[in-house]
C-alpha cells in the first residue's frame, strides 16, 4: 500500500495540529537530531533541513493550505498510477535493450517534502510550484533502494531527443510514458543554491542525487549560428552551445510550464 509522507509526518503531528503543537514538536525533534549530538553529522544536517522545511510550511497558513491540497492530489495520483500498472503495457521495442531504470512495483512508495519538492522513493519528484514531475535520476543511471546508481549517459542534442522517445516506447517510468526533455526555462527551475561540500552543484542534491554537471534542454538557440541550450549546474547558469557537444539528460513530465 502506498504511503504519502507529509510535513505532518516529519514533525509527527496530526493534520489539525495547532501552531503551538507544531512549534513544540519541531523544537523537540530538533534537539533530538541536533548535529552536535549525532555520530552521523551529514544525516543529522539533512534531518534538520527537513524539520525546518516542515515547520516553515505548517506555520504559514497559505503554504499549509497548499500542502493539504498537494496531499489530496498525491492520493489521487497514486490511485491513477495503480490503475495504470494494472492496464496493458505499451508495445515493447525489441530492437532496444530493456531499460534498467524501472521502479520496482512491489516496493511501497513513500513521498517526503524536501524544500519545494515532493520527493518519492519511486525515483520521481514533483515541483510543488510548477507542478512538473521530474525523474530523480538521469538517463543511463538507475534508481535502486532509494538511491541513484551509476553514471549519467551523455548524448549529442539530437540523439538526446531520440533517447527520450525511446525511453517512453520501452515502457517509460513509474507508470507514465509521456516523459520528455524539459525546455530551458523549465530546466532552470532546478537551479538552487549549492548545499554541502565544495564543488556541490547548484541543485537540491537531497532530491537529485549524483546530478551530472551539464544537462540538455529541448530548446534550440533562436539566434544567429544556431545551437542548443543546456544548464551548467556546476556554475548555476544556462549556456547556448553546439548541438554536437555531449551532455546528460534529465526527463520531466507534465504540461510545459509557462515560465
Amino acid at each position: 500500500m502506498t504511503k504519502i509522507r507529509t510535513h505532518y509526518d516529519n514533525l509527527k503531528v496530526t493534520r489539525n495540529a495547532p501552531d503551538i503543537v507544531i512549534r513544540a514538536a519541531h523544537k523537540a525533534l530538533l534537539q533530538l537530531h541536533h548535529p552536535d549530538k549525532a555520530n552521523d553529522k551529514v544525516a543529522a544536517e539533512r534531518i534538520t533541513r527537513i524539520l525546518n522545511d516542515a515547520r516553515d510550511v505548517l506555520l504559514d497558513p497559505v503554504r499549509r493550505r497548499q500542502h493539504d491540497d498537494w496531499i489530496k492530489e498525491q492520493e489521487e495520483r497514486h490511485h491513477h498510477r495503480k490503475s495504470q500498472r494494472h492496464s496493458s503495457p505499451p508495445p515493447f521495442d525489441e530492437s532496444q535493450p530493456p531499460p534498467e531504470t524501472r521502479a520496482q512495483d512491489t516496493e511501497p512508495v513513500i513521498e517526503q517534502p524536501i524544500g519545494k519538492y515532493l520527493a518519492s522513493t519511486d525515483g520521481t519528484a514533483i515541483d510543488t510550484e510548477t507542478r512538473l514531475m521530474w525523474c530523480r535520476f538521469s538517463l543511463g543511471q538507475t534508481w535502486r533502494e532509494n538511491a541513484v546508481q551509476g553514471d549519467a549517459k551523455v548524448y549529442i542534442w539530437h540523439d538526446a531527443l531520440d533517447a527520450a522517445q525511446t525511453f517512453n516506447r520501452q515502457g517509460g517510468y513509474a507508470g507514465y510514458t509521456d516523459w520528455r526533455i524539459p525546455g530551458i526555462n523549465e530546466l532552470k527551475t532546478l537551479l538552487d543554491r549549492p548545499v554541502g561540500t565544495a564543488g556541490a552543484h547548484f541543485i537540491n542534491n537531497l532530491v537529485f542525487l549524483k546530478n551530472p554537471p551539464w544537462v540538455w534542454s529541448s530548446t534550440p538557440y533562436a539566434g544567429y549560428g544556431g545551437g542548443s541550450w543546456y544548464v551548467n549546474f556546476s556554475e548555476g547558469i544556462a549556456v547556448n552551445e553546439s548541438p554536437s557537444f555531449h551532455r546528460a539528460v534529465r526527463l520531466v513530465r507534465g504540461q510545459p510550464a509557462a515560465l
